[in-house]
C-alpha cells in the first residue's frame, strides 16, 4: 500500500518544536501496517521554502525514510474540468498534483489534515482514498484490531500536581495560552480527568469549574444572563482511532448532572484541525455556538449546551443529557459475551477483569450500535430501554440474568440497502465483528435493523430475572424477548428498587 503524506504530515511529523501524539500514532499505524511512506516533489518544494531553517535541516536529514516520487504528473484538463474549482495559487496547483496521484492510481491514498484538500477529495469521489489523520487511524482501528496496542485506556480522576505538565500533549496549550504553565501550577491540589496509555503516555485531558450567579462574563459577547454554569476548562483529546472523545463528552454530561447547573460552556480557538474537530464533536451533542470571547489578541468561539430544555428541533442525540420521561419503555436481552464489551460501565462484579481490557473503540463510544432482526415492538427514537444481560440456564438463569443498564434509543435504521452500508453505520460502534456483521447480513439482510441507542446509567443495584417474575414483569419460566414493552409503573418499580435515580425533562 501506497500512502502519500501530505506536506503538513511531514512538517509536523519532523518538527522538534512542535509535538502532536496523533501524527505519531499515525507512524506507527503505518510501520506496523507495512505501509510505505510517499512524499512528492512538491511537498519538498515546499519544505525547503519554510520559514524555520532549524525545521527545514531537521526534515531534510530524514527524508531518506520516505519515497519520493521520482516522475511528476501534471494533472489533465479533464481531471481539472472535474474538480471544477479552478487555481488561484500554488498552493491550489500542489493539491490538485497531489490529488492526481491517488486519482491516476499512482498511489493508494492520501493522508493530509488541509480540510480544503479533503472537501476536492470528496466532491470527485475519493472520499473513501483522501483521509485525515483521525479518520485513518480510526479505520485502521477498526480492520485491525489485534494490532492494536493498548491494552486499557481508563479514564481516571486526579490532581493537577500528579500530572506531568512537561508532557508534549500540553504544547499547543502553551502556544495558544503563554501563562499556562504558571496557570497549572496554581492549579495543583485542584481536580482533573486524565487519560494515560499504558506507558503513562496522556491522550486525553479534562479540567471542569462550577460557576455561579456572580461570575464575571465581560468578555463574552453578546453577554451571559446570570445562572449556574460548568465551563469546560481545558479540554483536549488525541486522534486515536478510539471514541475516547465521548468518553471524556459523557463525563462533562454526568458532572453537569450532579452540579445542578443550567448551562455548559467552553470557549476555544478554531485554528487548528484538532480544536475544529473538537468543536464538531461539541456540535454532534447539542453545543451551539453562542458568541465570542475577546482576549490574548485573538477571538475565542463560545458553545453552549443548555441542560434544562428539550430543544424539539433537536435529534436525542444533541438533546442528551435531557431525557423525556414521557416515552415507551423495553425490556431488550444482550448475550454474555456482549454484554460487558458493549456496555462497560455495567460490568457485573464477579465478572473476571482481564475479559475488560479496553482494546476496542465501541467501549469508548458514547452513542453504540446494536443489531437485531427481531420485531421491533414499536421502538422510535426517543424511547428507553432496559438492557438485560442473559445468564445460564435451568435453575441458575433466575439469579444469573440481571437488568443492568438504562440506555435511550437515538436513532433506528431499518432501511439498509447493502453489506458495505451495514459495516460503515456499524464502524466503531458495534460490539460485533466484520465476519458477524457479513453473516447477520447474508442471513438477516431483510429484517435487519440497526439501533443507535445512548448509554444513560447503569443500574446502582441489578435485578435479576426472578425479581422480574417475583412482580410480574415478565412471566415465569423465561426471560423477556426482544422489545418487551413495558409499563410505566413497572418501569418506575424498576428504578425504586434497583435505587437508581435519572433526571427527566418536564415538556
Amino acid at each position: 500500500m501506497r500512502v502519500l503524506l501530505d506536506t503538513n504530515i511531514i512538517i509536523h511529523r519532523e518538527n522538534k518544536r512542535v509535538s502532536n501524539y496523533s501524527i505519531g500514532h499515525l507512524y506507527r499505524w503505518l510501520d506496523k501496517l507495512k505501509y510505505d511512506k510517499i512524499i512528492h516533489p512538491y511537498s519538498i518544494d515546499e519544505i525547503k521554502k519554510y520559514k524555520d531553517p532549524e525545521t527545514q535541516q531537521a526534515i531534510a536529514v530524514k527524508l531518506e525514510s520516505y519515497e519520493v516520487i521520482k516522475t511528476i504528473k501534471e494533472p489533465d484538463v479533464s481531471f481539472l474540468n472535474l474538480i471544477g474549482i479552478p487555481e488561484k495559487s500554488e498552493n491550489d496547483k500542489i493539491d490538485d498534483s497531489l490529488l492526481y496521484e491517488v486519482y491516476s492510481g499512482r498511489v493508494d491514498i492520501l493522508i493530509t489534515e488541509d480540510r480544503k484538500l479533503r472537501k476536492k477529495a470528496e466532491k470527485i469521489g475519493l472520499k473513501d482514498k483522501v483521509y485525515s489523520i483521525n479518520s485513518f487511524i480510526t479505520i485502521v482501528t477498526a480492520e485491525n484490531p489485534s494490532l492494536i496496542e493498548y491494552k486499557m485506556l481508563a479514564v481516571e480522576k486526579t490532581y493537577f500536581g500528579n500530572v506531568d505538565i512537561n508532557d508534549n500533549f500540553f504544547d499547543s496549550f502553551r502556544n495558544s495560552y503563554p501563562e499556562f504553565d504558571k496557570w497549572f501550577a496554581r492549579k495543583c491540589d485542584e481536580e482533573a480527568y486524565i487519560c494515560n496509555t499504558d506507558e503513562g503516555k496522556i491522550l486525553g485531558f479534562l479540567y471542569l469549574k462550577t460557576e455561579g450567579f456572580g461570575e464575571n462574563y465581560s468578555d463574552i459577547t453578546p453577554p451571559f444572563k446570570p445562572m449556574r454554569r460548568l465551563k469546560v476548562g481545558t479540554f483536549k483529546v488525541e486522534s486515536t482511532g478510539f471514541r475516547l472523545g465521548e468518553r471524556f463528552i459523557k463525563i462533562i454530561f454526568d458532572n453537569a448532572l450532579q452540579r445542578n447547573v443550567d448551562e455548559i460552556y467552553v470557549t476555544l480557538y478554531t485554528d487548528r484541525e484538532e480544536l475544529t474537530a473538537l468543536a464538531s464533536l461539541l456540535q454532534r451533542w447539542g453545543f451551539i455556538r453562542h458568541g465570542v470571547k475577546k482576549g490574548n489578541n485573538k477571538d475565542e468561539y463560545v458553545l453552549i449546551k443548555k441542560m434544562k430544555d428539550f430543544i424539539p428541533k433537536f435529534s436525542c442525540r444533541k438533546n442528551f443529557p435531557n431525557i423525556r420521561y414521557n416515552c415507551n419503555k423495553f425490556i431488550l436481552p444482550i448475550f454474555p459475551q456482549y454484554h460487558t464489551t458493549l456496555l462497560p460501565d455495567s460490568k457485573l462484579n464477579n465478572e473476571n477483569k482481564i475479559d475488560f481490557l479496553g482494546r476496542e473503540p465501541h467501549r469508548y463510544a458514547l452513542q453504540k450500535v446494536y443489531i437485531s432482526w427481531a420485531p421491533g415492538n414499536g421502538v422510535k427514537s426517543g424511547d428507553l430501554i432496559l438492557f438485560y444481560r442473559t445468564g445460564g440456564e435451568g435453575s441458575i438463569k433466575k439469579y444469573s440474568s440481571v437488568v443492568t443498564t438504562v440506555a435511550m434509543v437515538d436513532e433506528i435504521i431499518d432501511n439498509i440497502c447493502s453489506e458495505t452500508e451495514l459495516l460503515s453505520l456499524c464502524q466503531n460502534r458495534s460490539v460485533f465483528s466484520t465476519d458477524e456483521l457479513k453473516s447477520f447480513w447474508a442471513n438477516h439482510r431483510f429484517n435487519l435493523k440497526i439501533i443507535k441507542f445512548i448509554f444513560v446509567k447503569s443500574l446502582t443495584k441489578k435485578l435479576t430475572l426472578g425479581y422480574l417474575w417475583e412482580h410480574n414483569i415478565v412471566s415465569p419460566p423465561g426471560g423477556p424477548r426482544s422489545f418487551t414493552k413495558i409499563t410505566d409503573s413497572q418501569y418506575e418499580q424498576i428504578m425504586q428498587d434497583s435505587k437508581t435515580e435519572i433526571k427527566y425533562i418536564e415538556c
